[in-house]
């Protein structure tokens, strides 16, 4: 009779623990969509650059002009978000820019209850769950970046619901073709990802050690994945009459980031890298009536330099390789000001205002802003990549060891950390860059702590 008490009084205790975890996941998802919500209504932004490339393409699929600038075809970066925002103006009538803003803020939100999903398949350490929830919740990154006409909320939402259907494991028929669907569309939009079913296969061989069916999976998602990006690749070879899978820019990237003249490793002016003279009046002759991003002709004559250069400078390329990662994780978040609040006339107003106050307000509570957020991000990074450097070492025990299987919680961050951080070293550093591994740096930083506390005990 005790034992039975005993037992109803800790099924009573569990029940209010997991009402209270309820209401506290309840309470920090409406916090983050609340504070989302906020920032695109008070915060001015306008999007530039590529930013402003996103906006026109997706202006001109409303408008029923096709994926095209200045009415010529493009395939200059991925189309798959500017063709879904296209759409999503199509069904609210409208290009206005608020309609992207309210956008993201739905995907936003979706991801933050995706990782939730994700978390509470990964792992049952309560401390990992709420911690890595609530940074992805809150994350000033995530709330910001809300007010950007850019890939990074649409690419992390694809990459979380390509995360959960590896970690939620049901009838294979089903799951792998969805795999592949979701991995083909996450390719349309960044072309990197056309290699992922590899970093799919990693991780379900180190979980299973199945051999068979890693390979049916690898198989069965790349296949997939072909046919989803296939009509778009015959889209570009009737366009630009050249095998062309998803985009054209990764010759120019590769050559502009990759020479020596580079002192960076990030992106400088075609004009400024150093080619042979022939190459150089090539590219002048194609600029002097289209702009780069049209210039479809400018890879196959560029995308050579930049393959050749790096087979015969691997010193000066590993350096350049460096200053990129260094710039991706360690390089601040300046973005958040340069791409979220870069509305200059509407700063002008603000800094008038206080400027009536005084200056050095101003100037003190926006260097302040600016400190805490690198604080947040140079630990979140630190600790996603002492995470990756640490799985290093079960990796290769798995490797060589048939029956030592491995989990989630250390898989899906420390092979999706190394995709992104080869793609980076190899093409392009920026700190924005690091927008999609930052739930998983706050996942590794979680499990870290965890763990570390559990050893004190």
């Amino acid at each position: 009779m005790a034992f039975f008490k005993m037992e109803v009084t800790m099924k009573k205790n569990n029940n209010w623990k997991n009402i209270i975890g309820f209401i506290y996941v309840m309470m920090i998802f409406i916090l983050g969509v609340y504070a989302r919500i906020w920032y695109i209504n008070n915060v001015p932004s306008k999007p530039v650059f590529d930013f402003h490339a996103y906006q026109t393409i997706a202006t001109n699929i409303f408008m029923h002009l096709g994926h095209t600038m200045d009415r010529i075809p493009v395939a200059f970066q991925g189309m798959g978000y500017p063709m879904v925002l296209g759409y999503v103006y199509r069904i609210f009538g409208s290009a206005d820019i608020m309609i992207a803003k309210k956008f993201n803020v739905f995907l936003s939100s979706m991801t933050i209850i995706l990782v939730y999903l994700i978390l509470i398949k990964m792992t049952k350490r309560k401390f990992v769950i709420y911690t890595a929830y609530t940074i992805t919740a809150i994350l000033p990154n995530y709330i910001a970046y809300t007010n950007v006409v850019g890939t990074e909320v649409f690419f992390t939402f694809l990459l979380t619901i390509v995360i959960f259907f590896q970690v939620y494991e049901f009838n294979a028929y089903i799951r792998y073709p969805i795999l592949g669907v979701l991995i083909g569309f996450t390719a349309l939009t960044k072309p990197f990802f056309m290699a992922y079913p590899v970093i799919v296969a990693c991780i379900e061989y180190f979980k299973n050690k199945n051999i068979k069916q890693t390979v049916i999976l690898f198989g069965s998602t790349f296949m997939i994945m072909t046919l989803i990006i296939a009509p778009w690749t015959y889209r570009n070879y009737k366009k630009f009459g050249r095998w062309i899978p998803i985009s054209y820019n990764s010759g120019y990237v590769l050559y502009i980031n990759n020479n020596d003249y580079n002192t960076t490793g990030a992106w400088m002016d075609l004009e400024d890298v150093k080619a042979p003279k022939e190459v150089k009046e090539q590219v002048r002759s194609i600029l002097k009536t289209k702009d780069v991003k049209v210039a479809h002709e400018i890879e196959p004559i560029i995308k050579g330099q930049g393959k050749n250069w790096i087979l015969s400078n691997p010193i000066t390329f590993l350096k350049l390789g460096t200053l990129r990662l260094e710039e991706t994780f360690f390089g601040g978040t300046w973005d958040i000001e340069a791409w979220t609040a870069n509305d200059n006339e509407e700063v002008k107003k603000e800094y008038e205002t206080w400027k009536k106050q005084r200056q050095v307000n101003y100037t003190r509570d926006m260097n302040f802003k600016m400190a805490y957020q690198n604080i947040i991000v140079y630990i979140l990074t630190s600790f996603g990549i002492i995470y990756m450097i640490t799985g290093i070492k079960p990796i290769i025990l798995s490797l060589f060891k048939k029956e030592y299987k491995l989990p989630y919680d250390l898989l899906i961050p420390f092979f999706n950390t190394v995709f992104l951080t080869a793609v980076y070293f190899v093409y392009e550093g920026q700190s924005r860059y690091n927008f999609p591994l930052l739930f998983l740096f706050a996942i590794a930083m979680a499990t870290m702590m965890d763990k570390m506390m559990k050893s004190l005990e």
